[in-house]
């Protein structure tokens, strides 16, 4: 971002699969994790749920016992996955506007 005259050297098409890659296993990963865990649990009562599809915490309420600090690290997960990238996209930002505020002119600002 502060080089834009080197993206096309920096972002060829092997960083561009890595990244793409490493999005996709991550997400992988946490859909295979959070099933894994579903299916761990021990339902007991009803087996239906008043939603269209079936997301955690919907199903957590059907399970046996306590199930609040599997709640919890649900909630946690969640977050993370999604601060990190709006964390990341924030930083990118910040970078651009300190990269537009160092330059000299204001016609080069603009």
């Amino acid at each position: 971002l502060c080089k834009p005259l080197h993206y096309n050297v920096i972002m060829n098409r092997s960083v561009c699969a890595q990244l793409s890659m490493v999005s996709w296993s991550v997400g992988v990963m946490v859909g295979l994790g959070q099933t894994n865990y579903v299916f761990s649990l021990s339902y007991c009562g009803p087996n239906r749920i008043n939603h269209f599809f079936c997301d955690i915490p919907p199903l957590l309420t059907l399970a046996c016992g306590a199930t609040s600090m599997n709640a919890i690290a649900v909630y946690m997960v969640a977050v993370l996955f999604i601060t990190v990238p709006f964390l990341l996209i924030l930083t990118s930002y910040v970078y651009i506007i300190i990269s537009i505020l160092r330059m000299p002119s204001a016609e080069g600002r603009r």
